[in-house]
C-alpha cells in the first residue's frame, strides 16, 4: 500500500484541488485517509508553548538582547546542540567586575564554573553576573 502511494503521490496532491484521493488508490477508502492525514498533520504540527506565544516580549526577543528575570543573553545555537548546551555558562552576559549586593535569600546557584550561596540577610560582593542574576530574580538589592 505504501509503494502505491508513493508511486501516485503527484496525483494524490493534485487531486486534492478537485476532489480529494479518495478513489485513487485501491484499498484504501475514506477512514484510511483519515488517519493517514491525521499522523502527517501530528507530525508536522508545532506545539505551541501558550506562555510564551501569548507573551510578546518572548515573541520579539532578539539575539545579544537582556532576559529580563535573569539579566542572560538571548543565545542562538543549532537546534542540535541543545543536549550540550549551557546558559549557566554560555548566555552570561556580564563577565567582569564585581558588585556589592544585599541578598534577602538565595538558595545554592551556579554562574559559568562558580558556585555562590546560599545567602541569606547578608551584604556580599559577588562577580557582576551572579550580582545581576539576584537583581533580577528579586532577592537582593544594590548595596550602599
Amino acid at each position: 500500500m505504501i509503494d502505491n502511494i508513493l508511486s501516485k503521490r503527484e496525483e494524490i496532491l493534485r487531486s486534492w484541488e478537485r476532489r480529494g484521493p479518495w478513489s485513487i488508490i485501491r484499498g484504501v477508502g475514506v477512514e484510511t485517509w483519515r488517519k493517514i492525514i491525521r499522523r502527517a498533520v501530528g507530525s508536522q504540527a508545532a506545539r505551541i508553548d501558550t506562555v510564551v506565544t501569548t507573551d510578546i516580549h518572548r515573541l520579539i526577543r532578539l539575539p545579544a538582547t537582556l532576559h529580563g528575570r535573569t539579566g542572560w543573553l538571548k543565545v542562538s545555537f543549532p537546534a542540535g546542540e541543545i543536549e550540550g548546551f549551557d546558559p549557566f555558562s554560555s548566555a552570561i552576559a556580564f563577565k567582569r567586575g564585581e558588585a556589592i549586593v544585599y541578598v534577602k535569600r538565595a538558595p545554592n546557584f551556579r554562574i559559568g564554573e562558580e558556585t555562590f550561596g546560599p545567602f541569606r540577610d547578608e551584604k556580599v560582593e559577588l562577580p557582576m553576573a551572579a550580582a545581576i542574576f539576584l537583581l533580577c530574580k528579586g532577592v537582593a538589592e544594590v548595596a550602599d
